[in-house]
């Protein structure tokens, strides 16, 4: 199971087992972390594409706000889910693609989260 897999298994059951971490939290919180993966994966995909037309762009980190519900439990995630160690690492205050995950595993993770992960407009 890859990292896109593993968000949208959550994402459809609601199921927080799919995670394994080492302290339990409120439905909130795995929401959250599903969200701003998504986001930013979408995000890298996207670059991908841009990238493939021509236009000058690059991979980017995503910045975590020291103050973010999202950073204050993203490590626990990495630490203790063998599919997050694999995929992300956190280096001086930013998200990035582990060493670990090949471009090939990127381009699909990335992908996959493009294709799915298409939240509602409330306007």
């Amino acid at each position: 199971m890859n990292l896109s897999e593993k968000l949208i298994k959550y994402t459809s059951t609601g199921d927080s087992s799919v995670f394994n971490v080492k302290q339990q939290y409120e439905k909130v919180d795995y929401n959250v972390i599903c969200i701003f993966l998504f986001d930013w994966l979408k995000l890298e995909h996207k670059r991908f594409l841009w990238k493939q037309e021509g236009k000058p762009t690059c991979s980017k980190p995503l910045k975590l706000d020291p103050a973010a519900t999202f950073t204050r439990i993203i490590p626990d995630f990495i630490e203790n889910d063998e599919v997050f160690k694999h995929s992300l690492k956190i280096d001086d205050g930013k998200l990035y693609f582990s060493d670990e995950i090949t471009e090939e595993e990127i381009r699909i993770v990335t992908k996959m989260a493009f294709e799915f992960y298409n939240p509602e407009s409330h306007c």
